[in-house]
Parts: C-alpha cells; structure tokens; sequence
C-alpha cells in the first residue's frame, strides 16, 4: 500500500512537467505552416515575373524624341507703360486780386494765347499810371536840362569873344589887368555850366530809363491779369470761380487756377530691360496696345531713349509717342507696348520639357545613334513659358529626350518610341 500510494504522485508529477514543452511544439509547427503558406506562393511570383522579364525582348527604358527648332529672325518685346500727355503745365496767379471773369471750364479745348480768365488788381493799375507820371516827368526834365545846356553854350560863346578881344588890348595896355581877368575868368565859369548842363542831360536820361524799365515792368504785371494758354491743348483742372481771391503766395499750399495738357501728341515712356536696350533705336516703330481700345490699331515711334541703364533695375527709359489727332486716347490710360526686334545671333528652341536643371546644372539628354544617351550641359536664353531658348550647347540636329526621367543615367541604352 505504502508504494502504491508513492507512485501515483509520481506519474501525475511527470504528466504536468511535459504539458509545456507539447504546447510549444505545437505553437512552432503552426508558425511554420503559416509561413509557408504566405512565402511560396510569393517566391512563385517572383519567378514567374522575372521569366517574362527575361523573357521580353524590351529590357530598355523607353523614351519620346524631339528636335530643336531654329529661332524666328525677329522676337516681339511687350511692356506696360503709362500713357501720358506730351506737354502739361499748371497755371498759377502772377499778380494779387480778384477773378473778374473764366472763360473755360475742364474738358474745354483752348488755342495758344487763348485768355482762360482776366485778374482785377487795382493796385498793378495804379502803379503803372504812376509810373507813366513819372516817366514823362523825367522827359520833360530831359528837355530842361537840354535848354540849361544850350544856353550855357552860349553864355561860354559870348565869353570866349570877350576873352579873346580883351587878352590882346590887355597885352597893349590899352585896358586895366583887372578887365583881362574878369574876362578869363568869365568865360571860365561859362565852360563849367556847359560841363554841368552836360552832366543834367545824362542824369535825366538815366532817369528815363529807369523809368522806362518800371513803366515796362508794370506792364508786363499788368499783361498777368489776363491768364492765356500757353499752349494747344485741354483744360484738365479748374480751380477758381469768379470773384475769388487769388494771391500769388509763395508757399506749396497755393493751388493753379488752371491745369492744362497737350493731347494731340501722347508719349508713352517703357523701362526695356538690359538684353533687349541695345535694340531700341529712335525712329523704331512700335504697337501701341490699350484695352480700351481692342480691335484698334496704334503705331508709336520711338523718339527718345535715356542712353544708360539704370543702376539698380538695369533697364533703360525709353519714350514712345503716338498720334492723337482723333483724341481716342486719354492721358492717364494704361497700354501695352509690343517692339519687333530683330535677332542677334540664330538660337535654337527646344520644349521646355525637355530641359533638365538638376544639381549639375541645365543640361539636356541626348540620344545618340546607337541608342545610348548623353547628357549635354546648354545656356538658355528667353523662357517663353512652353519653350525655352538654347543660345549654346546644341548644334539643331540632335536628338533630344522629350521628357527625361530622373532614372536615365549617362551612356545608357534606351528605346525609342
């Protein structure tokens, strides 16, 4: 009984310490089919494919080709710009008072030496009436100082013949010493009032003159009451009504009675950038360009250029002007200014598509002959969005990758589609 009873545990000790090695093996043997289930039919596929790789006969990347095209023998250069007016001026008040009349209004078309408005100054009037008075106060003195010196000419007449008949008798003694020298000295003092009647006529002409230049002066005051065109062209600003008080001032709060421009002739001035400025020549024509205006032609003239580019947009100013007889454009519209310029050297126009710019630079691929490509280092010029200019690299008969993948490699074989 005693061994019995000691066996039995014994058994159970062995069955319960063999429990976790069964789990483990079975938990390995499921793992294992899993994984083959999931690996085979993977390793299958990969040999299935790699058999119609080998298989194929297209074991190339496959590229499209394109050509350079030669470049026009002119481009078109388009710029914005401001339409403006060839002349324009603000009329200002040259003389203090009051507006007496306007004879214009804005939008009023005027001639040269048209009176726009006439000025009321007493005070400029007054002035010249008085200094007329006094011009001819210094004639009539002209005139006495003229009289004062014919007389004193012929007062010294008179005393040179006494000189002369007294001088002789003295010698002989035939009168006193004191005769003779009242007569030298009598024609002495008659020579100087000659000499200072002289001396009148030059002071009362200088007064003339001076006189003559205030009068001259007053005038020329007197012609600012009257506010004339200066040149053709239209009234664009009115500031004034009549009765207003007008002052010539002198500080920048004084604002023109008148504003006026020329519109006959417009200008139009367009900052040409530096590769293109050695192009523009005075007398060049040029499309003028106003959405205003579409369906309407206009032909600008280049009249002017500054000759220099400008230090920090290295763009030149240049003027073009345009005829406006008819009076269709207004100053102030914005246009487009569209040049034809001739080329300076023949280039070549590739897709931009087909223009690689990478850490090595701008290249291109090229594909040689036998179906290898080449990468070709290029200079472009002009981006015209789609197309881009080459200026040097190709020589135009090359074949070119259309669009070049990022996987293409120097000297590799290609297919071409």
């Amino acid at each position: 009984m005693t061994q019995q009873t000691q066996t039995v545990p014994t058994q159970k000790t062995q069955q319960k310490s063999g429990s976790p090695f069964v789990k483990v093996v079975g938990v390995v043997a499921i793992l294992a089919v899993l994984l083959a289930i999931g690996i085979l039919p993977r390793l299958a596929r990969q040999r299935e494919a790699l058999a119609a790789v080998n298989e194929s006969s297209v074991t190339h990347p496959v590229v499209s080709l394109v050509h350079a095209q030669k470049g026009e023998p002119t481009s078109e250069l388009e710029l914005p710009g401001n339409i403006e007016p060839l002349y324009s001026a603000n009329l200002f008040a040259r003389v203090d008072g009051y507006l007496e009349s306007r004879n214009v209004d804005i939008g009023t078309k005027v001639k040269s030496g048209q009176v726009l408005a006439i000025i009321s100054s007493p005070e400029i009037d007054q002035q010249l009436l008085q200094a007329l008075a006094t011009l001819a106060q210094s004639q009539a003195s002209l005139q006495q100082a003229q009289a004062a010196l014919a007389q004193a000419k012929a007062n010294a007449e008179l005393t040179r013949l006494t000189k002369e008949r007294d001088v002789p008798l003295g010698e002989e003694h035939a009168i006193s010493q004191q005769i003779v020298d009242e007569a030298v000295q009598a024609h002495d003092a008659r020579l100087a009032d000659v000499a200072a009647a002289n001396a009148n006529i030059t002071a009362a002409q200088a007064s003339i003159t001076a006189n003559h230049a205030n009068v001259a002066r007053l005038l020329q005051m007197q012609g600012f009451e009257h506010i004339v065109a200066p040149f053709d062209g239209v009234i664009t600003a009115r500031n004034v009504e009549r009765g207003d008080l007008v002052s010539t001032g002198g500080g920048s709060t004084i604002k023109p009675l008148f504003s006026i421009a020329q519109s006959g002739t417009l200008r139009i001035q367009v900052d040409v950038p530096q590769s293109e400025a050695v192009n523009i020549q005075d007398g060049q024509k040029a499309a003028v360009d106003v959405k205003e205006r579409l369906g309407r032609p206009y032909t600008g003239t280049v009249i002017r250029n500054a000759g220099a580019l400008d230090n920090a947009a290295r763009t030149m100013l240049t003027e073009v002007q345009v005829d406006n007889k008819d009076g269709s454009l207004l100053p102030g519209m914005y246009a487009q200014i569209k040049f034809t310029l001739p080329e300076q050297h023949t280039s070549l126009i590739i897709p931009t598509s087909s223009l690689v710019v990478d850490h090595a630079g701008m290249h291109v691929v090229i594909v040689n002959a036998d179906h290898t490509i080449h990468f070709a280092p290029v200079s472009i010029g002009k981006d015209m969005g789609t197309q881009v200019e080459v200026l040097a690299g190709l020589q135009g008969s090359e074949s070119l990758v259309a669009s070049p993948s990022d996987l293409l490699n120097e000297g590799q074989h290609v297919e071409v589609r």
